[in-house]
């Protein structure tokens, strides 16, 4: 594969106020959020533009939201010619790829993420997550075994920066030993379900259920899987890993290590924030990430884009 990447990020990269130029500026953008708000029967606008922060960082709020906008994005590219190689990602932000790659409907998307939702509280998966920096894979690892309770590394976002996720008592004691350990930071994340930990088995396994019995179609640009760091290009394959994502360990390290194998560049943060920008940089110094964040930022990527072609 040759040419540039498209980043999708995930919970975490929403902020109040977020999209709002799109919506203002872009009349399919609008058409976008109006067939969402239908869908849901949720006011998204208002929990994006609006906040506060607190709604808008409800673990279903948040990712509607920052799918919603991912999928503007993608459209507002695809629609100025603007394509990409392959499509990588974060966590949650498989369901804007798989939008992308055409694999799923824009209701579709939005159904399965509420599905999520529904079989997290089913199964009672309650717990906690949090972010260690400073330390090594290696050495959260071990912290982790020294836990009695529960906990597991969840997110290798840089070598140095990692997310564990579990119940929230063991969270609570293995932040503690990190910073015990001289962590630089610690701290706790607003996420109410430790996504990307084995406590979370019993929700896949209602997810799946769901995503058996939704049509699919092949995806026309790979996908690569932040569990395998493979491109996914059946629409089974995604279908698989939309099955396990939610108690699967992201290694986005992994995923970012392959692309810049591959010379999948520049990569482009497809939605808000710049939260994988920052994190691809850390990973790769000499990394080229375009950001979509704002009206001004998507004009000058797809200036530039459209330039190197």
């Amino acid at each position: 594969m040759n040419g540039c990447c498209f980043l999708f990020p995930g919970q975490g990269a929403q902020y109040v106020g977020m999209g709002r130029d799109l919506v203002e500026r872009f009349p399919e953008s609008e058409d976008l959020l109006k067939r969402a708000e239908r869908h849901l029967e949720l006011p998204l606008g208002e929990i994006m533009f609006s906040g506060p922060e607190e709604r808008l960082n409800k673990d279903l709020n948040a990712q509607l939201a920052v799918y919603t906008i991912s999928c503007m994005v993608a459209d507002l590219l695809a629609n100025r010619s603007v394509r990409a190689a392959a499509l990588a990602p974060y966590s949650s932000g498989i369901y804007g790829a798989a939008y992308a790659a055409g694999v799923v409907g824009f209701e579709t998307g939005l159904t399965l993420i509420v599905e999520a939702e529904r079989c997290i509280n089913e199964a009672n998966s309650q717990g906690g997550m949090g972010v260690v920096l400073g330390l090594s894979l290696s050495e959260v690892e071990e912290l982790c075994r020294q836990v009695k309770g529960r906990v597991e590394v969840s997110i290798v976002n840089t070598r140095h920066q990692i997310i564990v996720s579990g119940e929230r008592w063991a969270v609570d004691q293995l932040l503690k030993l990190a910073a015990d350990s001289e962590a630089l930071k610690t701290d706790l994340l607003p996420a109410a379900a430790p996504y990307h930990c084995s406590l979370l088995t019993p929700a896949d396994h209602c997810l799946a259920k769901k995503i058996n019995n939704t049509s699919m179609n092949e995806p026309h640009t790979p996908i690569l899987s932040y569990i395998s760091q493979k491109p996914l290009v059946k629409a089974a394959e995604v279908a698989q890993l939309l099955s396990n994502q939610l108690r699967s360990q992201v290694q986005w390290v992994g995923v970012v290590e392959e692309l810049v194998r591959q010379n999948l560049a520049p990569m482009v943060e497809i939605g808000p924030g710049q939260m994988l920008g920052r994190s691809v940089r850390w990973i790769y110094r000499q990394a080229e990430v375009l950001s979509t964040n704002t009206c001004l930022d998507l004009e000058k990527t797809v200036r530039s884009l459209q330039e190197s072609n």
